[in-house]
């Protein structure tokens, strides 16, 4: 699975994958990953630590389902973010395609301590903790993946702190005591939009749909669009298109890729095509952007 194969017992295919970013310490293991699952395949799963995973982009590639004691597996689709406790075994499988992901390993009673909390799991629904639906935690991933990739002052004492928030957080959910933020009537929350760009930008190639976005945080289609302009004044469909170049601009510092590379990564057909836009939108061509970021 993307990000857990660093936990694979065992697997049935290869993948070609690239850490983005990498955070470890005595309590937590943070990865950022870009995986290209080369061929379908399943494997075992099983962490030493609790553990949670979050899918940046709204391919569906994966599937998990707890390991049977003498029932059959019933397999449920990983989207956005799935909860893993300690030495529990998970069966998973996975489609061709790729994935970015945050992965993060964690040991929650070492955490709990240091901030002077007596930890303990309520029970919950296995089906349930596989499929999280949760802004708060979303946002605070989203913040251990900043720091994880570009890190600065007490990266790691942020990168712990931030991952109680995310264990406070899934226990409210699991008890039911998580509250619903305040939002203004007709419009979506901070943590929505946020969750809207991070897979409008981390999907690769061809933009995400209006629909991906909207199952993403669980509402339809057409009131994700009104609410989007309600809430910002632009279009989704403009939101779409900016989100390609935004990946562009985050894709052309590295030297590896070609600028082909680039423009399709970002869904455009032909690389003439992703020039055309990219210039309209920054006044620069892809490749006078990359050569001013050279050093002289």
């Amino acid at each position: 699975m993307n990000g857990l194969q660093s936990y694979l017992l065992q697997s049935s295919s290869p993948f070609a994958d690239r850490v983005e970013g990498l955070s470890s310490t005595a309590t937590f293991d943070v990865k950022i990953h870009n995986t290209n699952w080369l061929e379908p395949g399943e494997g075992l799963f099983q962490s030493s630590q609790c553990f949670v995973q979050m899918f940046c982009n709204a391919t569906r590639l994966v599937t998990g389902a707890r390991a049977p004691r003498g029932h059959q597996a019933r397999y449920v689709n990983l989207g956005g973010i799935a909860f893993f406790a300690k030495e529990e075994p998970m069966l998973v499988r996975w489609k061709r395609g790729a994935q970015r992901s945050i992965s993060c390993g964690f040991d929650i009673d070492q955490i709990a301590s240091r901030a002077t909390v007596e930890w303990n799991w309520p029970g919950f629904d296995w089906a349930s903790a596989l499929v999280i639906r949760n802004d708060h935690i979303a946002a605070m991933l989203r913040r251990v993946a900043a720091e994880t990739v570009m890190p600065g002052f007490a990266s790691s004492l942020q990168i712990e702190t931030l991952l109680l928030g995310v264990a406070f957080e899934l226990r409210r959910q699991f008890s039911g005591e998580s509250a619903p933020e305040a939002i203004a009537a007709g419009k979506l929350s901070r943590a929505q939009l946020e969750t809207l760009r991070a897979i409008a930008v981390d999907t690769p190639g061809e933009a995400p749909t209006i629909a991906d976005l909207a199952e993403a945080i669980g509402m339809g289609g057409r009131k994700l669009a009104i609410r989007y302009r309600a809430t910002t004044g632009q279009t989704l469909r403009s939101f779409l298109a900016e989100s390609r170049l935004e990946r562009a601009r985050l894709l052309l510092p590295d030297q590896r890729l070609l600028i082909k590379q680039v423009a399709f990564d970002c869904g455009f057909k032909s690389s003439a095509a992703f020039a055309a836009a990219f210039h309209r939108s920054t006044g620069q061509t892809p490749q006078a952007f990359r050569g001013a970021l050279l050093p002289n």
